[in-house]
C-alpha cells in the first residue's frame, strides 16, 4: 500500500494538474493576438479604400491622368 501510495502521490491524492489551465490560458492568449491581428490588416484596407476614392476622383474627372498617376505611386509606396 505504501509502495503503491509513494508512486502515484503526486496525482492521486492532490486530484492532479488542473488541465482546466491550458485551455483558459490558450483562450486568453489566442483572443487577444486574433483581435491584434484583425485590427492589423485594417491599415491594408485603409490603403484599398483610399485607392477606390482616388480612382473615383479620377473617374469623376475631379483631378488630372498626372495627378491621379502621382498619388497611386505615392499610396503604392506606403
Amino acid at each position: 500500500m505504501l509502495t503503491t501510495l509513494a508512486t502515484a502521490a503526486p496525482y492521486f491524492h492532490g486530484g492532479g494538474f488542473p488541465f482546466f489551465v491550458f485551455p483558459a490560458f490558450s483562450f486568453l492568449f489566442l483572443v487577444p493576438l486574433v483581435v491584434f491581428a484583425v485590427s492589423r490588416r485594417g491599415g491594408w484596407r485603409a490603403v484599398a479604400d483610399a485607392r477606390a476614392v482616388l480612382a473615383d476622383r479620377f473617374a469623376r474627372g475631379d483631378i488630372s491622368a498626372e495627378e491621379y498617376r502621382a498619388r497611386l505611386s505615392e499610396l503604392s509606396r506606403k
